[in-house]
């Protein structure tokens, strides 16, 4: 298969130049007490697993009975609507279990950006994944692999940010509602995206829910890399 062939070969480049620049970007935000490359490079690595954390959350659906797929969200809109749920759900909770062991077994998890830090590492490593999973697929061309390896990275990164900064507040400052509600805001909007993104006419609106979701992810970020508050672990310092 030639043709696959010369598409996986720019489909691999493409998306791992996307998410090391991602990589690259949220070290950056986070550069007045980074986290160490290796720990971002292990978040990531261990991220793109999730893609198949995802798989077997969707096989796990459908023993339930439950659908999930993106002809479920073109059709009536009360299905499209759940099923956009619960891919958001699914989706979102694949991306979190990598995260966890930073969470519970490093001493660097001090700060609350720390979350998103991670949280963001995860979802580029999700995203580099599941762009090389499509392409070798064959269910991208050269311009959909192209686009998603600029554009995948940030949707993902954005849409993991209220769970990462929930599970931040949930683990340091001790506030149990924070990440569940971080989680139900992700779920949400991931679910909204997709939804906005499969049904005709309203791909400009799921473009303008990212945008609106990286305004906040910034603002948010502003805000906590200017108060630098570490909180102490158990046996741990920097």
């Amino acid at each position: 298969m030639p043709g696959l062939a010369h598409l996986l070969l720019l489909a691999v480049p493409a998306t791992f130049g996307g998410a090391a620049a991602w990589i690259a970007y949220l070290r950056w935000k986070d550069r007045r007490t980074p986290e160490p490359w290796p720990l971002m490079v292990a978040a990531a690595a261990l991220g793109s697993l999730a893609v198949l954390f995802a798989h077997f959350g969707y096989r796990a659906l459908d023993g339930a009975g439950l659908e999930a797929s993106w002809e479920l969200l073109m059709g009536p809109l009360p299905g499209a609507i759940a099923g956009a749920l619960a891919i958001g759900a699914v989706e979102e909770a694949a991306k979190l279990l990598p995260v966890l062991p930073f969470v519970w077994a490093t001493r660097q998890f001090d700060e609350l950006w720390d979350g998103p830090v991670y949280a963001g590492a995860s979802a580029v490593g999700f995203a580099l994944a599941e762009a090389v999973l499509l392409a070798s697929m064959g269910e991208t061309d050269v311009a959909s692999t192209l686009a998603r390896a600029a554009a995948a990275p940030i949707t993902h990164v954005v849409f993991a940010g209220p769970w990462g900064l929930g599970l931040a507040y949930t683990t340091l400052r001790g506030a149990r509602w924070a990440f569940p509600l971080g989680f139900a805001i992700s779920t949400i909007a991931h679910g909204a995206y997709d939804l906005l993104l499969a049904r005709p006419g309203t791909q400009l609106a799921a473009a303008a829910l990212v945008g609106v979701m990286w305004l906040v992810w910034i603002a948010v970020a502003a805000r906590l890399t200017r108060e630098r508050r570490r909180y102490p672990r158990p046996d741990s310092h920097r």
